[in-house]
């Protein structure tokens, strides 16, 4: 099985963190977007899939903030839940991906969409074709990241490490879940981008093989797919393979902050 979270950082470490400025944040924003040059960030796909099914712009801005909330609440998690109740990262792990899972599922039945709109989003509201963007979506999407990033083991810098030692000490907490929620925001960024360029390539059949339960299982079996591969640690396997054979400058930038 994976190794824990490399953001969930043991509570003898707290003190070694040094102090954080508002400049880390933006440091942190950066480093989320060079995320992308590792292949732990792989299990984000979904994340493209989901902004190429969404019109408007607040749903781009629902996918980023999910994301960034879900490294402040692993965060807090290992703060609070951890030291004072034993809590284990794996096991955490294990339950987003059952939810990822379940998820899924709705999403590739027929039944379970019109049983549980407010997750499944109805029939053909994967691929939308045009209109303003409701809440719901917005909402869906913002949940989706949330657990999509609660899966994701993002390869671990200088900067990810300061501010995982100080998230764990709720008093110097404040910058440093700045700092985790923007390397989310940042890290959600190449894929939103994918997803727009996805939906620009696709566009022209949205309305005929993509719209409706089409893209429904799409996403229901990337989800499938990067859940599987979270449960049984098989992205720490697959980044030990690939890393070797990346570029060099890849590692130089991805762990540049």
């Amino acid at each position: 099985m994976a190794a824990a979270k490399p953001r969930i950082i043991a509570p003898t470490d707290r003190g070694s963190a040094a102090g954080m400025t508002v400049t880390d944040i933006i440091l942190g924003f950066l480093d989320g977007v060079l995320s992308c040059l590792t292949p732990e960030t792989l299990l984000l796909f979904p994340l493209a899939l989901a902004v190429a099914g969404g019109v408007g712009r607040a749903n781009m801005i629902a996918t980023a903030v999910g994301l960034g909330l879900s490294l402040v609440v692993t965060g807090l998690l290992a703060g609070s839940l951890g030291p004072g109740f034993g809590f284990e990262a794996t096991l955490f792990r294990r339950i987003v991906c059952a939810v990822l899972v379940l998820q899924a599922i709705a999403l590739m039945s027929t039944a379970l969409i019109d049983h549980y709109p407010m997750f499944t989003g109805g029939h053909g509201s994967m691929f939308e074709r045009s209109g303003a963007t409701s809440v719901g979506s917005a909402l869906r999407r913002l949940l989706l990241a949330l657990f999509i990033g609660a899966n994701w083991l993002p390869q671990i810098g200088p900067m990810l490490v300061k501010a995982s030692l100080m998230a764990a000490d709720i008093r110097n907490s404040g910058l440093a879940l700045g700092v985790l929620f923007a390397f989310g925001v940042g890290a959600a960024i190449p894929w939103i981008l994918l997803g727009r360029i996805l939906r620009f390539l696709l566009n022209p059949f949205v309305t005929g093989v993509l719209h409706g339960m089409a893209g429904q299982r799409l996403l229901g079996l990337s989800l499938f797919a990067v859940a599987i591969i979270g449960s049984t640690g098989l992205d720490v396997t697959m980044a030990h393979w690939l890393n070797p054979k990346l570029p060099a400058w890849t590692h130089r930038l991805s762990s540049t902050f």
